[in-house]
């Protein structure tokens, strides 16, 4: 007998399913495409230990008639396609014929379904893929799934999932994502005994921007814009933030092919490129941004999922969604005051920075600055051929410790300028300061952890699905780095306390990147990277900042400090620190030899 079998139906179905049914998101994902496919105004979802133990999905959309109700099981049972040529107009959600199936072939499930022409509903209990039962029942127009015990005929699936808490996350995500690009359609989630999302049909652009803020965060108001542009190919709308408020991942970014939620890192960077000369390096837009093109010249058919798209003229629809994009970015409000709202340290208070303030002798705008002391234990022997820590390269064979350069000034309120035997120094204050700031915050969450303040009045921000789930499983990570945050509710959190000197407006940014960090840390050196970045955080918010006046005694006081520091030459976040101008290279400007 040969090795090649034909699989029975059961075994085949469940394979199948591997590809619809990853985790009980994905069978979110299904049936609300089923439900948006129907017409349906309204979407009620309720689920039980994350989805694993029990979900529920009402709309009140078209219904099935009996026999379809019972057909739609049936693996490629669709109502979609009857030919090739039909992919060529596809503007349905669901049209491959898989998920009832695949979904029944892993749970215990049961559909109720009526239709407006008929006194009775036909409801359908299907186990493990088969079929048991076909009864008339009592129901209202549209149609009613229960899925129940995810995964009991599959063991080997159902421990790769995650907790309930983590699972009801990701669900969450998914009626955001389906809210967000149906404002004709009311959403409301309810897990376990609690509603999490409740958002009504929004027909006038108010309630519609209304549940943009809802849906993409409460911290995103002010920061919003609209948009509603075309051109002879494609047409974009829907809303995208300011610079101002953005991510340190692009989770915050939901983009939408003719409707269709999609994960098209080619569109992503597109939209990266328009936001390029405004955007801090490092950060992510934030929006929901939906591209409407022919049917024609996309092809919604190369992802299991259909997660994926693929476009028949990719480079045309990526330059002119730049183009779109950009021209809008430059002609919004929010250039015009990009400086007013960006945030800085208030000199009269103090809070913010790690150092002391008091007035300048000199007066005018200028304050005095004691900067604090390192405190990193032993100061090292500096090799004068290390050419990198406390040393500076000239590149003419010599080095010099920054203390033996003679201070000449501060140029703009944000470089210093200083002299060498060979050499011009420029160096960068707010960079140099990080660096100081960055060894002493890293030293401390390894000693006995960064000195923290407790606010007077504790910060409430608001958290994603995700995020707020990340910081119920890790809230500990923080302790050690000067941060107390402790849940509030269904998507808010309190810091109580942050890292002394640490403007609390400062606080949220670092939470939620230090969250996404949390997010991805999957990878062996994660951990490290994690803990770098935060010190680099801290440090960043809490150093002298570029366009502050120093005297000589302070700028003395900082080379001091970048003396006994390993690596100095750069900030924690990569920039240069220090550029030396050999004195040969200034005499070639004047044409001197």
């Amino acid at each position: 007998m040969g090795q090649i079998q034909i699989l029975n139906e059961i075994i085949a179905n469940q394979i199948a399913a591997g590809e619809v049914v990853e985790r009980p998101a994905s069978i979110v994902k299904e049936l609300i495409e089923n439900a948006l496919d129907a017409g349906a105004t309204q979407i009620d979802l309720h689920i039980i230990e994350g989805g694993i133990a029990k979900l529920v999905i009402t709309d009140n959309g078209c219904g099935m008639a009996p026999d379809d109700a019972v057909l739609c099981f049936s693996r490629y049972a669709t109502s979609k396609l009857r030919s090739m040529s039909d992919f060529a107009t596809l503007n349905s959600f669901g049209f491959r014929g898989e998920a009832l199936a695949s979904i029944a072939s892993v749970s215990r499930m049961s559909l109720t379904t009526r239709q407006a022409d008929t006194v009775l509903a036909t409801k359908v209990v299907v186990e493990g893929g088969r079929i048991l039962e076909v009864t008339e029942a009592g129901a209202p127009v549209g149609t009613r799934i229960e899925v129940e015990s995810l995964f009991y005929n599959t063991p080997a699936r159902l421990k790769f999932l995650k907790s309930p808490r983590s699972e009801a996350s990701a669900i969450e995500t998914i009626m955001r994502q389906a809210a967000l690009s149906k404002p004709a359609v009311g959403f409301r989630l309810q897990i376990d005994a609690t509603t999490k999302l409740d958002v009504r049909q929004a027909p006038s652009e108010a309630r519609q921007f209304e549940r943009a803020i809802y849906c993409l965060g409460e911290d995103t108001r002010g920061y919003l814009y609209p948009i509603d542009l075309k051109t002879d190919f494609l047409r974009l709308s829907g809303y995208v933030a300011a610079p101002l408020a953005t991510r340190k991942d692009s989770l915050g970014l939901y983009v939408y092919v003719n409707g269709r939620f999609v994960k098209d890192k080619q569109l992503v960077q597109a939209i990266r490129v328009a936001y390029r000369t405004i955007l801090e390096i490092g950060r992510h837009p934030i929006g929901a941004i939906n591209i409407e093109v022919d049917p024609e010249v996309v092809d919604v058919n190369v992802h299991p999922q259909k997660l994926e798209v693929r476009f028949s003229e990719p480079s045309r629809v990526q330059s002119h969604l730049i183009r779109l994009l950009s021209d809008f970015l430059s002609t919004t409000p929010w250039l015009n005051s990009y400086r007013d709202l960006t945030p800085s340290p208030s000199p009269e208070s103090g809070e913010g920075r790690s150092w002391a303030l008091s007035p300048s002798p000199l007066g005018g705008e200028g304050f005095r600055v004691r900067l604090p002391s390192p405190d990193f234990g032993e100061p090292k022997s500096p090799s004068p051929t290390s050419g990198r820590g406390y040393y500076v390269q000239h590149g003419l064979g010599g080095a010099e410790r920054y203390t033996d350069l003679r201070v000449v000034g501060q140029i703009d309120s944000t470089y210093l300028l200083l002299e060498g035997a060979r050499s011009m120094i420029v160096l960068d204050q707010h960079a140099a300061h990080e660096r100081v700031v960055f060894e002493r915050v890293c030293a401390q969450t390894k000693q006995n952890g960064v000195s923290s303040q407790a606010l007077l009045f504790p910060v409430s921000i608001t958290l994603s699905p995700g995020d707020m789930q990340t910081l119920i499983e890790k809230k500990d990570v923080f302790l050690p780095y000067g941060f107390e945050i402790e849940p509030f509710g269904d998507h808010q959190a309190i810091v109580k306390t942050t890292p002394a000197g640490l403007k609390s407006e400062y606080a949220e940014t670092i939470i939620k990147d230090t969250l996404s960090d949390l997010r991805n840390a999957d990878r062996p050196d994660a951990l490290q990277e994690f803990s770098d970045h935060i010190c680099a955080q801290i440090a960043c918010h809490t150093s002298i900042r570029a366009g502050q006046r120093l005297d000589n005694s302070e700028i003395l006081a900082l080379l001091e400090q970048l003396d006994v520091i390993d690596y100095a030459a750069h900030c924690p976040h990569g920039r240069p620190v220090v550029r030396a101008i050999p004195f040969t290279e200034i005499a070639q400007w004047f044409h001197r030899t």
